[in-house]
């Protein structure tokens, strides 16, 4: 069976929003290992004007001072594959970050995260995430 353009887009697409949603799950639940765990040994996390983690290790406990004190949500639309190849993918997303706090749920900030994904072992793990939050 061959596998057409279209068909290999529709994968990746698929892939590539699979990561990004796995992302959000796991910085919600503050579960830093899953989190270092979708990137690539020496894969980068850029937090723009916040801070900039590199490697598995330094993701995790870079993430591990976001652990989640309150209820959180990270909502995440709009991912567009910006390019890809056999083992690389771009992407852009946007995001809403959400905090429940006394009076409920509430629109903390938004932003962006653009992704270069890597296929490593048959899996797309990012590469590079940089969030850029908008004012």
């Amino acid at each position: 069976m061959s596998t057409t353009s279209a068909d290999a887009e529709v994968s990746v697409a698929a892939a590539v929003q699979s990561a990004v949603a796995a992302y959000a799950q796991a910085l919600d639940a503050g579960r830093n290992d899953d989190i270092a765990d979708l990137f690539v040994p020496d894969g980068v996390a850029e937090i723009a004007g916040v801070a900039t983690f590199e490697g598995r290790d330094a993701i995790r406990e870079g993430y591990a001072a976001f652990a989640p004190p309150l209820p959180q949500l990270h909502l995440t639309a709009n991912t567009v594959v910006t390019s890809f190849a056999e083992e690389e993918a771009t992407a852009v997303s946007d995001l809403a970050f959400l905090q429940r706090g006394e009076s409920g749920w509430a629109v903390a900030l938004v932003g962006r995260y653009d992704d270069t994904l890597r296929l490593r072992d048959g899996v797309w793990k990012f590469r590079r995430r940089v969030t850029t939050f908008q004012p």
